[in-house]
């Protein structure tokens, strides 16, 4: 039986360099993943808080503070411009007419406030994470 032989060649730095790559593209990608995470469960938080708070019976509480809150973001509106400013004044008006609503229709459209509220929430911890 004849036995051939080849060496095969490897190539140490090419090694190096690929992990050199791989690691930072690795450790951006966790930090993308963790900085999701996060927003996703503070905004599930936020959302479950207003759920049990609807149930309480404190609606008219519920209902001037998501008004003024309201107020808040059509400040923020005045203060910004551009897409971002538009945005926080519908919020603003979506958040006292949920209020109108939660007051003449039902408690159960502080829900409706507490989403709104947990996607800005969302984006705000995602964008603080993710730097």
């Amino acid at each position: 039986m004849k036995a051939f032989t080849s060496p095969l060649h490897q190539d140490q730095q090419l090694q190096a360099i690929s992990r050199e790559r791989f690691i930072p593209l690795m450790a951006a990608s966790v930090r993308e993943i963790m900085a999701v995470f996060s927003a996703v469960t503070a905004a599930i938080a936020i959302i479950t808080l207003f759920v049990w708070v609807a149930g309480m019976g404190i609606s008219y509480i519920l209902g001037a503070s998501a008004w003024g809150v309201g107020f808040l973001f059509m400040g923020f509106a005045l203060d910004n411009r551009g897409s971002k400013a538009l945005v926080q004044w519908v919020t603003g008006v979506a958040l006292i007419i949920s209020a109108l609503l939660q007051a003449s229709v039902s408690s159960d459209f502080i829900i409706v406030s507490g989403v709104i509220l947990a996607i800005w929430t969302a984006a705000a911890v995602f964008k603080c994470v993710s730097r």
